[in-house]
């Protein structure tokens, strides 16, 4: 349950959710709902976004709500977006850029450039449009936040993420760079970075992913929202939180290069990823 400070500190405060559909998108968007807050929700799945929806309106009938499908990759469709949910809801106090997809779960030379295009289009750009955005409705705010979720993949780079850490690495060179940019001119918006471990959600819907989601994916969604919601009330700017993101933080501050990647690599084993991992793989073919 949301502590009385939590819901005092968030209670009317207008807050935009990506990815709100399903696993932490979908935890942040009921636990602002529980805080108080009026909530501004979109999603690319129309029909899952919907459910959500009606969900939240059941649960918490006096929550002023404005959802919208979304293609986070279009970046016209968030300046139409972000004008109809500061109309909806009077203003926008904290975005939560959570929208995400994985990547191939192949290493580079099995990988297309397709799939590294897709992949940085929705996690990336999407998440740069968003915030270049919304910067003029957060200035004018008295109290602003936005928050930026990379993954512990923006810390460290296992085997086959390559694509996907590209994007999660960008996200965090991009809102540190922000941070300090923001600090200069609009101090009193506040940037997150968040660093999920492995939190329990679908994003792993490839076949040769689901070894790493039972072994990896073990934290519930909603621990992660309260943990995000009680760092960012305490200014908290790196959050860290997932099953094993601490121990992955550690190691990827202490240990040399070579010692993490070597480490790292063993991960491939006994998850069903070694099928690309043999030196006449057609990726080491030069093209004619």
């Amino acid at each position: 349950m949301p502590t009385t400070k939590l819901i005092h500190f968030y209670q009317d405060k207008a807050v935009v959710v990506t990815g709100a559909a399903s696993g932490i998108g979908l935890a942040l968007a009921h636990l602002f709902a529980e805080l108080g807050c009026k909530l501004a929700l979109c999603d690319i799945d129309k029909k899952a976004l919907n459910e959500v929806v009606k969900g939240i309106e059941s649960t918490h009938p006096n929550t002023e709500l404005y959802h919208s499908v979304l293609d986070v990759a279009d970046e016209d469709a968030w300046v139409v977006f972000l004008a109809e949910t500061a109309a909806a809801l009077g203003g926008i106090n904290l975005l939560i850029n959570n929208a995400g997809i994985e990547g191939s779960g192949q290493p580079v030379w099995a990988s297309t450039t397709a799939s590294l295009k897709r992949v940085m289009d929705v996690n990336f750009y999407g998440m740069a449009y968003s915030t270049k955005h919304v910067l003029p409705y957060l200035s004018n705010e008295p109290w602003a936040a936005l928050i930026n979720v990379s993954s512990i993949f923006g810390l460290m780079a296992p085997p086959n993420t390559a694509d996907y850490c590209a994007s999660k690495f960008a996200i965090r060179g991009y809102t540190e760079s922000l941070k300090a940019e923001l600090a200069l001119v609009h101090p009193h918006i506040q940037v997150h970075l968040v660093h999920p471990g492995g939190i329990n959600t679908n994003i792993t819907r490839l076949e040769h992913s689901q070894r790493f989601k039972e072994r990896f994916l073990k934290t519930e969604p909603s621990a992660l929202a309260n943990k995000i919601a009680n760092a960012v009330m305490h200014n908290r700017a790196r959050i860290v939180y997932g099953y094993q993101s601490q121990r992955a933080r550690l190691a990827a501050r202490i240990l040399p290069l070579a010692w993490l990647s070597s480490l790292l690599g063993k991960l491939v084993k006994g998850l069903g990823l070694e099928d690309d991992y043999h030196k006449d793989h057609s990726g080491f073919t030069t093209r004619k």
